[in-house]
């Protein structure tokens, strides 16, 4: 159900099956943390209206792959939001939302008279998620920061890194995490308002999701223990004799007696948690014999040690797992991308909960501009009159 119409009746635009099926999204943020946020939303049934800057339109739509992957399935509008007359634009449009999303710098929502206090007075059903780098009252609030950034404050870089200089790493890792925390924050409200009636701010700081991945550490660290886990031979990653690299994670006991058992080393049978110098002399043991063989054997052979192989993004076109599992996902117009990761399945065996719309193929910008105004009450004339203004 939306914000104003409590009965969950929903009109004819963009109405999809799913859980979440009825529920509105208006997508007011840029780049990947909302788009993954939102993402999440759609795969799950929710409607969700993208709204883009006229003229350019979020960047996601230069990067190659990512509208696709992101946007697929959603709605697109152009609304310029800093201009005077998008407030009483978005009043409107927010008089059927059951969320909204919005990923500006604390108070910018505020100042134009449209920021969470202002539109939940009329619309108290109404479900606010900021997604920030920050949070909404951290001193590092008007920072400039990218995920590179998150992983670095949070301390996750640091432990990826052991005692070395990172690398960088070739795609966003806080941010998903972030978009998914927010998710979770906006189904618990949603699940809220079902009882009261009444929404929630959503405070969601991507920085405050990647440092909790550090939950364990921190404790570690507060107990005057060091963090990390230190180096261990049984849980790294080896280049095998064809050059490719295999996952070893024998990091506990069972896994590693069945690696000594395999590879006819009992001498390291109880030696899995021996000192960080006694774990580097096993390490280059081990680096001699995972180089004897290709990867293949060695994934084969070591099945129930726990060993896997460092995929390549090609390899995920082929791998049996992800074939098996369905995850890919083509678009009605030709685009392969991933699909969401929740599965859901009902007593009868029913999974079409988990695939609403999945097909749909990305938006085309502000294709979606009109039909979503004119079903938000805006007459033909009120519209001609946004666009002569340069409002759409």
């Amino acid at each position: 159900m939306n914000a104003q119409n409590p009965t969950g009746a929903s009109g004819e635009v963009g109405e999809v099956g799913g859980p979440l099926a009825g529920i509105r999204v208006l997508d007011l943020s840029r780049l990947q943390p909302g788009a993954f946020c939102t993402r999440l939303l759609a795969d799950l049934g929710a409607e969700v209206l993208r709204v883009e800057q006229p003229g350019s339109g979020d960047l996601l739509r230069t990067i190659p792959g990512a509208h696709a992957a992101y946007n697929h399935g959603k709605r697109s509008i152009t609304l310029d939001l800093r201009h005077a007359a998008a407030p009483g634009v978005l009043r409107r449009l927010a008089a059927e939302a059951d969320v909204l999303v919005e990923s500006a710098r604390p108070g910018t929502m505020d100042r134009a008279g449209i920021g969470y206090a202002q539109l939940a007075a009329e619309y108290p059903g109404l479900v606010w998620c900021s997604l920030t780098g920050f949070g909404q009252d951290s001193p590092y609030a008007d920072r400039p920061a990218h995920d590179l950034s998150f992983l670095g404050y949070s301390g996750v870089l640091s432990l990826l890194a052991g005692d070395g200089v990172p690398a960088t790493p070739d795609l966003v890792l806080a941010v998903p995490l972030g978009a998914m925390v927010a998710v979770i924050g906006i189904l618990a409200a949603l699940r809220e308002r079902d009882r009261t009636g009444h929404g929630r701010l959503v405070d969601t700081s991507i920085l405050d999701a990647a440092s909790w991945l550090l939950s364990e550490h921190v404790a570690r660290v507060h107990a005057g223990e060091p963090a990390g886990w230190g180096p261990s031979a049984g849980r790294r990653a080896y280049r095998c004799a064809d050059g490719r690299l295999l996952t070893l994670a024998a990091a506990e006991p069972r896994p590693w007696r069945a690696l000594c058992a395999a590879l006819d080393l009992p001498d390291l049978v109880d030696r899995l948690y021996a000192p960080a110098a006694e774990q580097e002399a096993m390490t280059e043991r081990l680096a001699a014999l995972f180089a004897s063989r290709p990867m293949d054997e060695w994934v084969t052979l070591l099945a129930q040690a726990a060993v896997g192989p460092v995929s390549t993004v090609p390899d995920l076109l082929h791998d049996p797992h992800v074939l098996a599992r369905g995850n890919l996902l083509k678009l009605d117009d030709g685009n392969t991308v991933l699909r969401g990761p929740v599965r859901l399945t009902g007593a009868d065996g029913d999974t079409s909960a988990s695939s609403a719309a999945a097909s749909a193929v990305a938006p085309g910008f502000g294709a979606d501009t009109e039909a979503v105004l004119t079903r938000a009450g805006f007459t033909q004339s009120e519209i001609a009159t946004l666009r002569r203004e340069k409002v759409l």
